[in-house]
């Protein structure tokens, strides 16, 4: 199995009501629970809005901003025999209605001398 990260990216929901947010969340447990059971989930976490961009030059701005429609909101790290599996377990990401996007990487196998 190769491990590929999943990049959840767009749009805030602010403003939304709490029981939109409950079921949305719902919607999001659902997912990640199914990938666990497939044994295809390795870990994740969602991303506070705001930060801090961090140029070469050592020159530190705010941002990124919650306006941008590509706003990164979140990671997943899974398992998947190939680029076709990986993409395929995105077919039914809960996001996907409100316009959000997933980028899928590889990620590279490198051997960390002890």
């Amino acid at each position: 199995m190769e491990k590929f990260m999943l990049i959840f990216q767009g749009p805030v929901h602010a403003g939304q009501s709490p029981e939109k947010m409950q079921e949305n969340m719902g919607k999001w447990m659902a997912w990640i629970d199914k990938l666990r059971k497939s044994d295809r989930y390795l870990a994740g976490e969602p991303l506070l809005p705001g930060g801090k961009l961090v140029t070469s030059k050592r020159t530190v701005t705010d941002g990124p901003y919650t306006e941008g429609k590509e706003v990164v909101g979140g990671f997943f790290i899974i398992k998947a025999k190939d680029f076709d599996e990986a993409v395929s377990i995105c077919d039914d990401y809960p996001d996907f209605n409100h316009g959000a996007t997933v980028q899928v990487r590889q990620i590279m196998k490198v051997e960390v001398p002890a």
